[in-house]
């Protein structure tokens, strides 16, 4: 119990200082510009998302069961050793991809120092997401939900300090620490060692077995985030940027609950799933997904009520329009949220040519609803292609789920 509060406590922490970040920064950069922001933004998330190579469920899952100390420690090096490789190529595709990012993310010319500034947080992000994963495998709850509280702390600080001091076009540079500065609070909480090694990682398959893990990671960020990005350029092209701008208020409101949802699905649900994976039923199952969405609903209706509040306190005037794109987010996250709950349930029993399945139908589906469905509104076309998308994965991923508990009962 006293676990689950300080997650709680810790997440709904992270959401608020996340929700702070984006009204500082929507009346900053005002209905114009901060849908351009925005597409920076979701850059961050698929860079840092792929933390670790994209390891960072493996990981926890594989520490979660090891009881050995030096097992234990062998993982990490092991995930560490392939994040370093996998940075090593993330490098060649930013040198080579630098006109596109500037053309399609930072909208003008950045210096190489900012790609090298970014790509050095991350090797600082994959030391963090080892810190991390074995931080919940030891069961130091406590330690990690300070860290989240502290890094959320110093980052909105940072953020408010700088647009109250006139330094806003830095703002670049301040972004991507989000990803890093909780590590600042998890520095002593691993007493082992964090090894480089590559001898170990390529025996005994063991660099194939966490690409097939991590296939999943990057088959999901090209599948809905990447395409997002192009999707964002047409709509923009189509509508102009303050149309743009209003329709990110809500993309980036739902963002914040599916990183919410992501963080417990990593930090507490895969762990359990993991340890308990022979003993839940179907029954079960079902009982704990239709427990999370009792709790979603009272909140998401609470949110559509009083939207025109929630949008004009989180982001400032200017983006009333954005409460009418809100009420489609708000119900495809609970669709998205059910879908992602199937997902690490088949996750935790290794099931992964299903949860890659549910990765390539994101982007598939909502590119050609977005480009297909018959509806010349703005609103309406983003909205019903969200939703849309998120109702067809959910009905997949129940079929999966319901045909793998089938098979364990024959």
């Amino acid at each position: 119990m006293r676990r689950t509060i300080y997650i709680g406590c810790s997440f709904g922490y992270k959401t608020l200082c996340s929700l702070i970040v984006l009204r500082v920064l929507a009346v900053e950069f005002g209905e114009e510009g901060f849908g351009y922001l925005a597409q920076y933004m979701a850059f961050l998330a698929i860079i840092f998302g792929l933390s670790l190579g994209g390891a960072t469920n493996f990981l926890i899952k594989n520490l979660s069961v090891s009881h050995d100390s030096k097992k234990f420690q062998n993982e990490i090096s092991v995930v560490f050793s392939y994040s370093f490789v996998f940075l090593s190529v993330m490098t060649l595709v930013l040198i080579c991809l630098k006109k596109q990012l500037e053309e399609f993310v930072f909208f003008s010319e950045v210096s190489w120092w900012v790609i090298v500034y970014i790509l050095v947080l991350f090797y600082i992000s994959n030391v963090y997401g080892c810190l991390m994963a074995a931080t919940l495998a030891q069961g130091k709850i406590r330690k990690f939900a300070l860290s989240s509280v502290g890094g959320s702390s110093i980052f909105t600080l940072a953020v408010i300090l700088l647009v109250r001091s006139g330094y806003a076009d830095a703002i670049y540079l301040v972004l991507p620490l989000s990803y890093v500065l909780p590590i600042v609070f998890l520095y002593n909480s691993y007493e082992g060692k964090i090894k480089l090694d590559l001898v170990m990682m390529f025996s005994e398959r063991r660099a194939r077995e966490i690409f097939r893990y991590s296939l999943i990671v990057y088959v999901g960020l090209v599948s809905l985030p990447l395409v997002s990005i192009f999707v964002r350029e047409n709509y923009q092209s189509l509508f102009g940027p303050v149309s743009l701008s209003n329709w990110q208020v809500a993309v980036k409101f739902s963002d914040t609950l599916q990183q919410f949802f992501g963080m417990f699905c990593a930090a507490v649900l895969l762990p359990y799933l993991s340890r308990n994976v022979h003993n839940f039923n179907i029954l079960t199952w079902g009982m704990r997904l239709g427990g999370l969405a009792l709790l979603y609903i009272p909140l998401a209706t609470i949110v559509l009520v009083f939207s025109g509040t929630v949008v004009f306190l989180l982001f400032g005037g200017g983006y009333e329009t954005s409460k009418a794109y809100l009420q489609y987010y708000l119900l495809g996250d609970l669709f998205r949220m059910c879908a992602l709950f199937c997902s690490y349930t088949l996750i935790s029993v290794d099931r992964f040519g299903r949860v890659l399945i549910f990765e390539c139908l994101q982007g598939i589906i909502y590119v050609a609803l977005y480009m297909y469905l018959p509806v010349h509104d703005e609103i309406t076309k983003v909205g019903y292609a969200y939703l849309l998308t998120y109702v067809i994965c959910f009905c997949f991923m129940l079929v999966f789920v319901f045909s793998y508990f089938k098979r364990r009962l024959n």
